[in-house]
């Protein structure tokens, strides 16, 4: 299949950024290399979460480093927070403990082995166990601590964790789940610990006609850089930069920081482009979620109450919202877009409906249910209107989470939202934009696909990748004629040039 795209600059860069917020680091024997513990963080916020994949996610980092150029050699992705590192004391081994408690039963986590010279990463435990705590004994034993699998067994054991010895022959040819986990020992064992901040999850970046390029990521609200690579000027936040929005002329840009889980507010700013003055415009004490249509009227949605239309200075009711049924941010939409639930249960009935200012109302045009026969329970997602229809990302929900093909991207007529065609893939749609005909879709696998708008056919794909590294997309922008802008989960922006492609214009005329 042909490549979507290449990479031409990478902006944010810098020491560690494979790994996100870094937790822990420790240095091999020999000072060759330096292992970095970091996570990339949950990829959620109040208004939108990206989490769902049919197979395990992994946000959470182990790179292993060369002390003298800092170049990062060998990237582990983990289910759970990493714990521990400790290398062998002679061998090219490198154990990794992590893990966590689920906050209800179970304490989850691996044991995983990572030799240093072919990059392959095993995981040993035969059941989920975090491991807290690792120490090299001798050339044979590892000394852990590592936790119960359940509440269960840490009210029969009167601890949640117990000291282990852990003794192998030749720990390179230990095999993947091959270690049973039988009962404590007394061996003691030795936490590492070591912290920092780095840069994490670009939820929003737009590229502007100029060449310059404006992202919103954690703690920052809005950053803009040079069509040189070079960061002109920032914005901080204590939170996070979650939407940005640009007016048509790229004097400004509408920003919605939220500050987290904690306090769980949102302020809403106007930025000037030229030199980062900031605005103020509104100020809230929940989230709220921003929309916009293709005419640049701005609509405020919070979680509960009315919604708030800035220049119509007009507010009306949607019900209830949530960030995993709700958003529905379509790019360049005909007027403003929003899901609104029209049964008692606001989650499972969803209608697109279309703020319509002369009324001072909204208009309900199609359910998100595109085939009424089956019911089903669909969530929202982004999307882009294009070619006279809305092409958005949504996803079947399941009581066993996302089952493979059910994320799906749609193209749907508009205003009457008839179906025509339909993608399916395995993994949450983190993004989508399009250059002329052809529809861009980044996934939280890490993948991007490209697609002909017209009929949903594929025209390529490929896994993403920094220095041969895996990164995962989470906002993306599009500007013609070749220019893919995309903001990573691990705090990076990607400026990349898309593969030619034949215009639909060039088809249609060929086809006559």
């Amino acid at each position: 299949m042909t490549e979507v795209l290449s990479v031409q600059q990478v902006l944010g860069d810098g020491r560690f950024a494979e790994v996100g917020e870094v937790r822990l680091t420790e240095t091999d024997p020999t000072g060759t290399y330096v292992a970095v513990g970091g996570s990339l963080g949950y990829p959620q916020w109040a208004g939108h979460s990206v989490t769902s994949s049919s197979s395990p996610t992994a946000w959470h980092r182990v790179g292993l480093y060369r002390t003298d150029t800092l170049e990062c050699v060998h990237l582990v992705c983990l289910h759970w927070p990493v714990n521990a590192l400790a290398f062998h004391p002679e061998l090219p081994i490198l154990a990794i403990g992590s893990g966590s408690y689920d906050g209800g039963y179970f304490y989850e986590g691996e044991l995983t082995v990572l030799d240093l010279e072919s990059g392959r990463a095993t995981s040993l435990l035969r059941d989920r166990r975090e491991v807290t705590e690792l120490r090299w004994r001798d050339r044979q034993t590892l000394d852990a601590k590592i936790s119960v699998l359940d509440e269960e067994e840490e009210e029969a054991l009167g601890s949640p964790t117990m000291a282990v010895t852990i003794a192998v022959p030749d720990w390179r040819a230990v095999k993947a789940r091959s270690l049973q986990v039988d009962g404590p020992a007394t061996t003691p064992a030795a936490a590492l610990v070591a912290q920092g901040k780095r840069r994490r999850q670009v939820w929003a970046v737009a590229a502007l006609s100029d060449g310059r390029i404006l992202a919103g990521l954690e703690r920052i609200a809005v950053e803009c850089w040079s069509a040189a690579g070079e960061r002109e000027w920032s914005v901080p936040t204590p939170g996070v930069g979650c939407q940005l929005y640009v007016d048509a002329e790229e004097n400004t840009a509408v920003v919605n920081t939220w500050t987290g889980w904690n306090e769980s507010a949102s302020t809403v700013n106007r930025v000037r482009l030229t030199d980062g003055q900031v605005e103020p415009l509104r100020t809230f004490d929940h989230p709220v979620v921003l929309t916009t249509d293709a005419t640049g009227q701005l609509a405020l949605r919070p979680p509960s109450g009315p919604t708030e239309v800035v220049s119509a200075e007009s507010r009306f009711d949607l019900g209830g919202y949530d960030l995993f049924n709700h958003f529905f941010d379509i790019r360049r939409a005909p007027a403003l877009l929003f899901l609104q639930g029209m049964g008692p249960r606001a989650h499972e009935d969803k209608w697109v409906v279309a703020f319509d200012p002369a009324r001072q109302q909204t208009e309900r045009l199609f359910p998100l249910e595109w085939d009424a026969a089956k019911g089903r329970h669909l969530f929202g997602g982004p999307g882009v209107f294009v070619d006279g229809a809305i092409v958005h990302a949504t996803a079947i929900h399941d009581g066993a989470g996302l089952l493979p093909g059910n994320s799906c991207v749609v193209r749907r007529s508009y205003p009457n939202g008839k179906a025509r065609w339909v993608h399916h893939a395995d993994h949450q749609v983190t993004a989508i934009d399009t250059i002329g005909y052809t529809l861009y879709v980044t996934y939280n696998s890490g993948e991007i696909i490209a697609l002909d708008a017209t009929d949903g056919r594929e025209l390529g794909r490929q896994q993403l990748q920094v220095n041969d590294h895996p990164v995962v997309p989470l906002s993306l922008s599009a500007q013609a004629p070749d220019r893919l802008v995309i903001g990573t989960l691990d705090g990076r922006v990607l400026v990349c040039t898309a593969t030619a492609r034949e215009s639909y214009a060039t088809r249609a005329a060929t086809a006559q």
